[in-house]
């Protein structure tokens, strides 16, 4: 039991405490950003992401022990970003009806997605669980906020529904790698089938 536990955890990576250090993980966060969508995160190796960020793969070692552990630096960064993006969100859309924050949702998310691609490739790796319960449960919760202050606010249970269901549904199109215009096709009408759906249960 304690070795699973053991193969769950990340080994953590090292924080820079200078400016120079700094810069080489961000040069090395976004080699590696780059290849994992490119190749995929089990294609990629070390060598390539040391490579591509013109670094020493010994320095890439200082700072990431692992390559599941530049693969959760970058998730953890860009977790963080979306955070910032649906806090700033509620402010904006506080007191629209449901169906237009929906809106607003979908396309918040859609361009978060679209310039953070290793986001939804890194997403379903395996890593630590409990990072991740915590990192879904916070972007729930930040959703279902959006909907509990829309107006007429929508019942705490439908709010918590939806905060499952946008996200799940964002990730519908991103399957369908190389084929943007099907990809964003599809993702309108997810959009507008949502949006006639909240509208339809105002009347």
């Amino acid at each position: 039991m304690a070795s699973e536990k053991a193969s769950a955890t990340v080994p953590q990576a090292r924080a820079p405490q200078q400016k120079r250090g700094r810069d080489r993980v961000a040069a090395l966060t976004a080699a590696a950003s780059e290849l994992f969508v490119e190749k995929g995160f089990d294609a990629t190796t070390m060598t390539e992401i040391a490579a591509r960020a013109g670094a020493a793969i010994g320095t890439l070692y200082l700072f990431f022990p692992t390559k599941q552990a530049i693969a959760q630096a970058i998730l953890t960064q860009q977790a963080e970003e979306l955070s910032a993006q649906l806090d700033a969100l509620r402010d904006r859309t506080r007191g629209m009806d449901a169906a237009a924050i929906a809106d607003r949702l979908f396309s918040e998310l859609g361009s978060f997605m679209a310039g953070h691609p290793a986001y939804s490739a890194l997403l379903d790796l395996p890593g630590d669980d409990g990072w991740r319960r915590a990192m879904r449960g916070r972007r729930r919760s930040q959703i279902a906020a959006l909907f509990s202050a829309a107006e007429p606010p929508l019942p705490a249970g439908q709010a918590e529904r939806l905060a499952v269901i946008v996200p799940q549904l964002m990730r519908i199109p991103l399957a369908l790698i190389g084929e943007k215009r099907l990809r964003d096709g599809i993702l309108e009408e997810l959009r507008l089938m949502l949006g006639r759906h909240l509208q339809a249960g105002d009347r």
